[in-house]
């Protein structure tokens, strides 16, 4: 910024104002929303879990960044079986996986929260990731961001390092990659 040299006169004040309101920087605004649909119990459970991150700031991450040895193709299938059976998400993939036996059921008289759209300020790099992530498994962003929150809160660290190893051995057998091999073991 170039700031000129002035005195107490007003002669030259007109010329002065105009050439200061010139060199003014603009911003340029590198956000915009996005809208998100997750419930409100689910904002309380992630504050709970992770007191040091806002949920918003949560829920971009989530929704940029890959769950650790979960496809994303498989997500809309998780989340519809575990719809159709009546189960949270972690416990089918557990049962998938032969973790445990069975799975229990969602509580009878607990009934489903109720989902709310939200705005989400984000940058537009991370607007369009958001966007490419949802178009790659043919989902709209509302029903991308509802599977997406959900399996990142309930899946993020689901499996043990033994666990782990486990299928990374059994993966080794069948000549795939670990991420491959849950894929496989969860939809078959």
């Amino acid at each position: 910024m170039n700031f000129k040299k002035t005195t107490n006169s007003i002669e030259n004040l007109d010329a002065f104002i105009d050439g200061a309101e010139t060199q003014k920087e603009r911003k340029e605004i590198n956000t915009s929303f996005i809208n998100v649909k997750f419930s409100i119990e689910l904002g309380e459970k992630i504050r709970q879990k992770y007191p040091i991150l806002s949920v918003s700031k949560f829920i971009e991450q989530s929704l940029i960044t890959d769950i650790p040895h979960i496809k994303e193709e498989i997500l809309p299938f998780i989340y519809q079986q575990a719809k159709w059976y009546d189960i949270e998400m972690d416990d089918f993939v557990k049962f998938k996986m032969g973790l445990t036996e069975s799975p229990q059921t969602i509580e009878p008289n607990k009934t489903d929260a109720a989902l709310k759209n939200r705005g989400l300020r984000i940058s537009n790099e991370n607007k369009e990731k958001i966007i490419k992530k949802a178009q790659n498994i043919g989902l709209k962003i509302l029903t991308y961001s509802e599977i997406k929150i959900l399996a990142t809160y309930k899946l993020k660290d689901i499996f043990t390092f033994e666990e782990l190893m486990q299928f990374k051995a059994e993966a080794m057998n069948y000549e795939l990659e670990l991420d491959e091999y849950i894929a496989m073991r969860i939809k078959g």
